[in-house]
Formats: C-alpha cells, structure tokens, sequence
C-alpha cells in the first residue's frame, strides 16, 4: 500500500476510518454549529454513548470538545451516520488488504466522499476507478457494499454524501454543478487510469449516473446500473449520452420496476452506441451481492475470462 511520504502527496480532507477515533493528516472538515458559527477543524473523535465530539482546529490549533447537539443538522446527520458506519467498516477492513479513506471537497460546494482503494493501489499504479451514486446519499455506507467485489477486481471506489434522488429541476440542477465542481479534484486527488473511469449507482443513483454521463463531458467508459432505468421519458431517452460506453445492467431477478424498462432501455442506449449486457441476482429491488458486483466489474472492464475467486466474496 501507500508509503507514508506518498500518503502525504494526497494533501486533502482526510480521515482514514478504522475505529470510532479518526486520524486525520494535513487538512480539515467545515462545520456549522447550530448557533451559526462556522469552523474549519479536524474530527478527532466522536463518542456517541459519551455524547462528546472532539475537533482539532487546524493543524496547529488547540482542541475543543462539543456536544452532538452543538452542531447543525447536517453535520449532526453526518456525524451520526459516520459512527455508525465506522464499527461496521471496522470488521470489513479486518478482512481487506485495501484502505478506506475520507475526504472532504471544498469550494462553493463542500462535499463528503469516501474511496476505497483496493490492495495493489500504489501512487504509481493506473487502476479503474468507479463513481457511484446511492439514492440516499449515503456515502461512507454504500462504499462498504463494493469493498469485495473491488478488492476482488482491483478498482477504485468513490462513493459521495449529498448526492441522492432529486425532488425537482432545482435540486437537480445543484448537484450537477456540484459533480462538475468536485469531478477535477477528484481526477486530481485520486491516482488512477483516466481512460477507466466508470460511472454507476443503485436505483435513483443509476438514473443519476445515466444523466451524468450525458451532462458532464469526459470520456466515461461506462455504467455499473443496479436496479436502475433512463428516467422513463422522452427527454431522457434522447440525451445524449456517450457512444462507446459498455453499460452492465445489475437487476435482482425480482425487480419487477426495474426490469420492465430493461430492453428499451438497452435499444436505447444501444442506439447510441454503447454496448450493453444485463446481469441477474437472486433478490429484488436492492443493492447487487459481491459476486454479481464482481461479474459486471470485469465485463465492464473487458476481463470477463479473468478467473473468479473459488470462494464468493463474503456478503456484507
């Protein structure tokens, strides 16, 4: 894995997370307290039964202790949710080579992501990297989902806060312009082959992740879709979305929503140019098992001879 010199050449918003108690290296987390204070400082630890948070102000500032209820109602949502997760990715970890890792972007937009980069990761090393889009928004969690199925594969994955199903052009069109924003620091803060980079998402995040193939130029080189459509409309049957792109439809075979928009999405989007193939698990409307995660990954990344592993990646 990464050499502490070269884990310092990252050089952002970063929260390595293994237990409840979070080390953090050069830079730091906005905050907003409930009283509308305003603070840049890094989350030391987080006790919830103790009911006690601790951030370092800056590198070089002192320390100062809180109380969940100090905080606004966002970064109270995130703090909560961030403990719950942390146990959880604990025991995840415990039987990974890789490493989970936290970031905060910041400009007009301050947005949480995660990434977990597989074991064979070095600063040197081109691997696939995957954006994906949960309908909830919940970043730290849904990163947990893919970690054995990535590990497995050798790819990077990116997961977001904030991004979920929209309620109205609005919303949509603000976390477009967030995507737009945080996209480059992404490219630049993460070290992987810009030529792979894939775009993907569960439900109302495959939706999303469609869409923003279409409205954010780059070269993607496709969509991992679990239980996912178009949108259901001409407007979004006529986007423009990237010829070239191999799209892996991952429904449970039970998902009768998302199934029944599966062959005119796929003329669709075959229309265009893309190459699609649909992938089936038992289940329904839900987030797809490692192994059915591990079978789209290498399609999608040419290497469906790539011998599996004799044993199925653990289900979290």
């Amino acid at each position: 894995m990464k050499s502490g010199s070269a884990m310092c050449l990252l050089a952002a918003v970063l929260i390595v997370c293994s237990i409840r108690t979070a080390s953090a290296n050069t830079d730091n987390r906005h905050w907003t307290l409930a009283s509308g204070e305003k603070l840049t400082a890094i989350l030391e630890a987080y006790e919830p039964g103790q009911d006690v948070v601790s951030l370092k102000l800056g590198e070089d500032g002192g320390k100062r202790e809180f109380k969940l209820a100090d905080f606004s109602t966002v970064d109270r949502a995130w703090l909560t949710e961030w403990a719950q997760i942390a146990d959880e990715l604990e025991l995840v970890m415990q039987n990974s080579k890789g490493a989970f890792e936290h970031y905060q972007s910041q400009g007009q937009y301050n947005t949480d992501f995660y990434v977990y980069y597989p074991g064979k990761f070095t600063m040197e090393s081109r691997l696939p990297m995957f954006l994906m889009f949960h309908h909830s928004g919940k970043g730290a969690r849904y990163n947990k989902q893919f970690i054995e199925a990535a590990e497995a594969a050798g790819v990077i994955i990116v997961t977001f806060d904030t991004f979920r199903n929209t309620t109205g052009d609005k919303t949509g069109d603000e976390l477009l312009a967030r995507l737009k924003e945080l996209l480059p620091r992404i490219e630049q803060l993460v070290p992987h082959d810009p030529a792979k980079v894939f775009l993907g998402g569960v439900s109302g995040g495959a939706m999303a992740a469609y869409g923003y193939s279409a409205e954010v130029e780059r070269p993607w080189a496709g969509i991992f879709a679990n239980g996912g459509w178009l949108g259901g409309t001409k407007k979004r049957f006529e986007m423009p979305y990237p010829s070239g792109m191999r799209i892996a439809m991952v429904n449970g075979k039970d998902d009768a929503a998302a199934n029944a928009w599966v062959d005119n999405d796929k003329a669709v989007l075959t229309g265009k140019g893309c190459e699609v193939k649909v992938f089936s698990f038992q289940g329904a409307h839900q987030d797809a098992p490692p192994m059915a995660q591990l079978k789209a990954f290498l399609w999608l990344l040419g290497e469906s001879d790539r011998e599996l592993p004799k044993r199925p990646p653990r289900s979290t």
